[in-house]
């Protein structure tokens, strides 16, 4: 029996064809197969070697070693020898899983081994491809009914997703594991097994090993049922998130602000929705319920509370009826920094770069970065007054968390300008001929 006659192989050969049409790329598209060595890699690694044969796609095999398993570097050689044998180019990575206390072993396996593939993805600006079948989908809804998620989470894996800028396919999603395990042992194909399968303590092997052989006894259609279910939800989520990412727009003043009166308009769920797709806009992990109620609890605060909801990354902080986004430092603010007539400095906990020009300028002529400065007494240009800065920032409504990193610029031991709020303002009395010129990066 050829590849190409087997209705397994030719599903897989059709599923990505149609999955790279469907999102407008080249048959021809590099592909990168996620080749553990097991069963379901192996049959999806066969496909895609006949894929190659009808449209001369260039195809690698990625093997991530773990280090995990005394086999594992036999499981290395055994693949790095099968694609030896078929003329794919092969790599391995190996890769070191956080194993300490209060971690997920599942979880810190799987980035450390997306981390290698897509790397692998964007080496060669190609199209990543998992062997994740029917049954995986059925646990991983199981696990996602466990954790209490909604539609976007019980939508399961997608057959065609991106992660950041890269493709991620799954060609064998419909497929049922008795016809990938069928078709390996007809065409007396060669794989390891994996014995950490067998573990129970595992979330998912509990469910693999003890639950769903006889869910599929009682229902033997539930991995196709679910799969629908999760399809189902997938389309909803979509329309959702459509709607939601509208009002996600008119709602934000910047990447980093949303406007809290227009939030608080909106009824709850709404809002929720909003702010699950702030959080997906800045590539972070979507809260949870308990953490999304907590972040627009802040909207009903009193008017000169500051509230805040910490997150790994960083903060939501509520902050003159608005919500900010705010990264944890990553960048000491230094107090004072000379700076050099003319050329551009990169200020890096303002993401910026400033340049200082004087047209008359003289020899012994000094220019001087500072920060921490609130007590200083200015008169900015437009203003009738001179008041200590810390004032004016209360006037110009800078949050709080960044009024120490506010630069004033000094020439000759004189305030001339400042940069607040990524703008630059002026202080008076300034030299004529001074210019300040701030812009982002």
């Amino acid at each position: 029996m050829t590849q190409l006659q087997s209705p397994i192989i030719e599903h897989i050969v059709n599923r990505i064809a149609t999955s790279l049409t469907n999102v407008k790329l080249p048959r021809q598209t590099p592909l990168v197969v996620a080749y553990s060595g097991g069963v379901d890699s192996t049959v999806l690694l066969q496909a895609v070697i006949a894929y190659r044969e009808q449209f001369d796609s260039p195809i690698h095999a990625v093997h991530v070693h773990h280090g995990l398993s005394d086999n594992a570097d036999d499981w290395a050689r055994h693949c790095e020898l099968q694609c030896r044998l078929e003329d794919v180019e092969f790599h391995q990575y190996r890769v070191a899983v956080d194993t300490g206390n209060r971690k997920s072993l599942e979880a810190e396996a799987r980035k450390v081994r997306y981390n290698a593939l897509l790397e692998v993805c964007d080496q060669i600006d190609g199209v990543l491809l998992l062997g994740q079948h029917a049954e995986d989908q059925l646990e991983t809804v199981l696990l996602q009914l466990k954790r209490g998620a909604g539609p976007q989470g019980l939508a399961g894996m997608g057959e065609v997703q991106y992660r950041g800028d890269r493709l991620i396919m799954r060609p064998m999603l419909a497929l049922e594991k008795a016809e990938i395990l069928a078709y390996a042992e007809e065409e007396m194909l060669q794989w390891v097994e994996d014995e950490s399968n067998q573990q129970n303590s595992f979330d998912r092997n509990f469910l693999r090993n003890e639950i769903i052989p006889h869910l599929l006894e009682r229902w033997p259609k539930l991995t196709k049922t679910v799969g629908r279910s999760a399809e189902l939800c997938a389309e909803q989520s979509a329309l959702v998130s459509d709607s939601a990412q509208q009002y996600f727009e008119e709602c934000k003043h910047s990447d980093f602000r949303l406007d809290g009166q227009k939030l608080a308009a909106l009824s709850l769920p709404w809002q929720a929705m909003v702010i699950r797709t702030w959080f997906r806009t800045q590539r972070q992990l979507s809260p949870s319920k308990a953490q999304t109620d907590q972040v627009l609890a802040m909207l009903k605060a009193k008017h000169d509370a500051t509230p805040e909801v910490n997150f790994k990354w960083g903060r939501v902080i509520r902050f003159d009826h608005d919500l900010h986004w705010v990264v944890n430092a990553t960048h000491e603010v230094p107090q004072n920094l000379e700076l050099a007539f003319g050329q551009d400095t990169y200020l890096p906990w303002l993401q910026g770069q400033v340049k200082v020009m004087k047209s008359a300028q003289k020899n012994d002529d000094t220019v001087l970065l500072r920060t921490n400065t609130r007590n200083l007494r200015v008169k900015p240009e437009n203003a009738s007054v001179s008041k200590l800065l810390k004032e004016w920032f209360k006037v110009w409504r800078v949050p709080r968390w960044e009024r120490d990193g506010v630069p004033v610029i000094f020439i000759n031991e004189q305030p001339v300008a400042l940069i607040v709020l990524g703008r630059c303002e002026y202080l008076q009395p300034m030299s004529q001929g001074i210019e300040v010129v701030f812009q982002p990066c």
